[in-house]
């Protein structure tokens, strides 16, 4: 399913990506952009991802990692057909130091583990946006 709410105010409006499986993550995660008033698309398959990235403009993309042997794909097939500058974010319960490194190669921006608190988020959200990399959030 996708929803779009509100656009972004900044970056020429466009809509963030969140791409997870798990109904309360969504849930979750686009209460909260709402709430901020950051426009949202979410979907639950790859292949939905793969056609909103190449048919719309998307600031950023936020990639639930829910298991680590399908997902490390995923993450490196989206991260190919992103465009440069939009950030790719891990979210993930999965948080040892291999798990952060492959985060790292891939060229991710950040990797945030879960539960993030969604104001924590949105905090690494902005920061990505904003052109920082290699963010770690482990709390």
């Amino acid at each position: 399913m996708v929803s779009e709410t509100l656009r972004y105010p900044g970056k020429g409006g466009r809509p963030l990506l969140l791409v997870s499986g798990n109904p309360d993550v969504v849930d979750l995660y686009v209460r909260a952009l709402r709430s901020a008033r950051i426009g949202v698309l979410s979907v639950s398959s790859v292949d939905e991802a793969v056609q909103l990235i190449r048919d719309r403009s998307v600031s950023a993309v936020i990639v639930d990692v829910a298991n680590p042997a399908v997902d490390w794909d995923v993450c490196r097939l989206l991260q190919s057909i992103i465009e440069d500058g939009v950030a790719l974010i891990v979210l993930t319960g999965w948080t040892d130091a291999e798990a952060r490194q492959i985060a790292a190669t891939l060229g991710c921006a950040a990797f945030v583990a879960k539960p993030a608190s969604p104001q924590r988020l949105l905090d690494i959200l902005e920061r990505a946006r904003n052109g920082e990399r290699g963010l770690i959030s482990l709390d």
